[in-house]
């Protein structure tokens, strides 16, 4: 058995790319966890809610000022067969990245201001401090987006882990040697996350090695992909992606402190990996969907039965999980990540159906059905989280999970009958 897995790794690209990523995903998910344990620990509850709202913020604005030049890159790089051409495409989208970012952050100071929330909790100067480093989470998305269009699964491996391990290293440094800490401890634990991402990101453009030649061909390209492609991927993303970073901002809003946003967030750290099985598999797999009319049978009954075997498995720990290494105050995890798990998993599976419909260019499928799970997740958020707070989150992340499932699906099938 092992001689035989041996052998398809060399010989065959694909479960070579799918076993590395997988692999960073597997080491990511350890890495993560005790990531977190530390962190709680470190700030505790209510901090370290105010940690994942902050979060969010950030991820949402991302969502927001993107305009779907990540999605138009990744078009541009699905269909180019150019590796001097692909560079060129990298260094654009580069200065792209420095254009959205000096649009984003004007409005983000804005909010900061302007939010009675964010004052209410004491955390205006810090979201302060904060915007002039925002343009890493920008990068974020430029890797994860373009990577995986371009087939650089090495490099997309390692823009996920070595953020991780940088930061696990040295938060477990802060943890032993700073545990008595009397300054403010959320400045210092965002000042680690931010630093670890930025020296990180620069070793990955290193080597990248993006070009700066024919810049301005290069940019007409990608507005033209974002024309016909990435902004109606965007316009449907603000609705679905857009509205689920939402969630975690609208607990806050409705809770007296951020505790409610930890907990949700904990329980979507330990389901997240839930998601990483089908979006493994989908993403090595990217540009090969490019060229087929269907999903292979065999590709989808295992990444099914992987992913169902693992939800079983974490419904089996969380319990003791929770119990060992968080501790009672965070006991209100166990039952929010029971629901939270069947939310990743429809998320995962649509997902999966989404990326081969993205490498077939159906940005208005992804928009059309983007729209329709962002609608839900307005629906649902303003009804179950103002009565239910971060439970309410949770069935609405299942709920909002199975409608995504069910377009992504429909879309699919109505795409094989059009290849037939």
């Amino acid at each position: 058995m092992i001689k035989k897995l041996v052998l398809q790794y060399k010989n065959n690209q694909f479960f070579k790319q799918a076993l590395t990523l997988y692999t960073v995903n597997i080491i990511g998910i350890p890495l993560s966890i005790v990531t977190s344990v530390i962190i709680t620990r470190f700030l505790g509850p209510s901090s370290y809610g105010d940690f994942k709202f902050l979060y969010n913020i950030f991820n949402l604005a991302i969502v927001i000022f993107s305009f779907g030049f990540f999605q138009a890159g990744n078009r541009a790089l699905v269909l180019n067969k150019d590796p001097q051409k692909g560079k060129e495409l990298y260094g654009a989208e580069l200065v792209i990245v420095f254009f959205l970012f000096l649009i984003m952050a004007p409005f983000l100071i804005g909010y900061s201001f302007l939010d009675n929330n964010i004052n209410e909790k004491g955390l205006h100067n810090i979201l302060l401090c904060l915007i002039p480093f925002s343009w890493a989470f920008l990068l974020v998305h430029y890797f994860e987006v373009l990577f995986q269009a371009d087939n650089k699964i090495k490099l997309l491996a390692n823009s996920r882990l070595y953020p991780q391990l940088v930061f696990f290293a040295a938060i477990l440094i802060l943890y032993l040697t700073f545990y008595n800490y009397q300054g403010n401890r959320l400045a210092l634990i965002w000042t680690i996350f931010l630093t670890s991402q930025i020296l990180v990101f620069a070793f990955i453009l290193y080597k990248v090695k993006p070009l700066f030649k024919n810049l301005k061909k290069r940019i007409r390209e990608i507005f033209y992909y974002n024309k016909i492609y990435g902004f109606n991927v965007y316009s449907g993303s603000i609705f679905a992606v857009g509205l689920s970073q939402l969630t975690g901002v609208l607990i806050s809003y409705f809770g007296s402190n951020n505790k409610g946003v930890g907990y949700f967030s904990l329980a979507m750290t330990i389901a997240g990996p839930l998601s990483f099985i089908p979006n493994v598999i989908a993403t090595t797999h990217y540009k090969d969907f490019s060229t087929r009319k269907y999903i292979p049978r065999k590709l989808l009954i295992i990444t099914v039965a992987i992913s169902f075997s693992a939800l079983a498995f974490i419904f089996v720990v969380v319990h003791p999980f929770v119990k060992y290494l968080y501790g009672a105050k965070f006991y209100p995890v166990i039952p929010l990540t029971y629901i939270v798990c069947f939310g990743v998993i429809f998320n995962g599976l649509a997902d999966f159906f989404n990326r081969f419909l993205g490498s077939h260019g159906k940005g208005k499928s992804l928009r059309n059905s983007s729209i329709i799970v962002g609608i839900s997740l307005l629906i649902l958020n303003m009804v179950f989280i103002p009565n239910f707070g971060e439970t309410g989150a949770a069935y609405t992340l299942l709920l909002s999970g199975l409608i995504y499932f069910l377009c992504m699906f429909w879309f699919y099938k109505r795409l094989v009958s059009e290849l037939k």
